[in-house]
């Protein structure tokens, strides 16, 4: 999977952390110890673009700093725990960080926003942590083959270590709008923020749903089944106007 980032030569490493090293350079809670002993199985730094390894400036002012990305790779052995893992894993690292996610076969890549803590200028605060679904690359997903090519670091043009995070980032979103899309659908600039929004909808959207049907399936009125079940089909139909948004 590493490959598909086409990552420059003079910016590849592959350099493994171990278990110790990293429960010793990262506090650790005995949650975040216990998911690190068991359901991790590898760690390893696979690049770091830097202006020295990749030639693009870096950024940084009071809220942010892309003075290096780095590309990771976890090997985990349940899937069910690709965020947990993630969010150990970005927690550790002050650097914005491309995790991915290894399991079997099948891939995820986790990202997310960090923000300098103004308490502390050495630590981050996370924000807008997301992950891809898993997928695997060579298998016969049309949809992620179309997709995979997009996020060769080489095709990208840009100025800055804090440009080149945030185009990845879109490229890497693209594949939850291509999935709802029903068909692949190429990282568009200008309309990554609607993109953004419209996934955030259907979300709520979705958990509405969720929440509505268990009602039905508790409720014994007729009157209050028939209230909810408008309700329900009110969801349904604004659900696939937002689809069709997307294209």
């Amino acid at each position: 999977m590493i490959e598909y980032f086409n990552i420059p030569s003079g910016a590849l490493i592959n350099t493994p952390i171990s278990k110790k090293l990293f429960a010793e350079k990262a506090p650790l809670s005995a949650g975040e110890k216990r998911l690190l002993r068991e359901e991790i199985e590898k760690l390893t730094m696979k690049g770091l673009l830097q202006t020295r390894t990749i030639g693009l400036a870096a950024y940084m002012d009071d809220e942010q700093a892309y003075d290096q990305i780095i590309i990771a790779e976890a090997s985990i052995k349940n899937p069910a725990k690709a965020m947990p893992v993630a969010t150990l894993v970005q927690k550790a690292f002050p650097a914005p960080m491309f995790l991915v996610i290894h399991c079997d076969e099948s891939f995820s890549v986790n990202w997310c926003v960090k923000r300098i803590n103004q308490a502390d200028k050495t630590r981050r605060v996370m924000e807008e942590q997301q992950i891809t679904r898993f997928f695997v690359p060579e298998g016969d997903d049309s949809i992620i083959r179309a997709w995979l090519p997009s996020l060769d670091i080489a095709r990208i043009r840009c100025n800055s270590l804090k440009e080149l995070f945030e185009a990845l980032a879109n490229r890497l979103l693209m594949l939850a709008v291509s999935d709802e899309a029903g068909i692949y659908l190429e990282s568009d600039r200008q309309k990554t923020e609607q993109y953004r929004v419209l996934l955030e909808q259907l979300n709520t959207n979705r958990m509405e749903q969720k929440r509505i049907t268990a009602e039905v399936k508790a409720e014994t009125q007729f009157n209050l089944r028939l209230k909810l079940t408008t309700k329900l089909k009110e969801l349904q139909q604004q659900e696939k106007i937002l689809k069709n948004q997307l294209i």
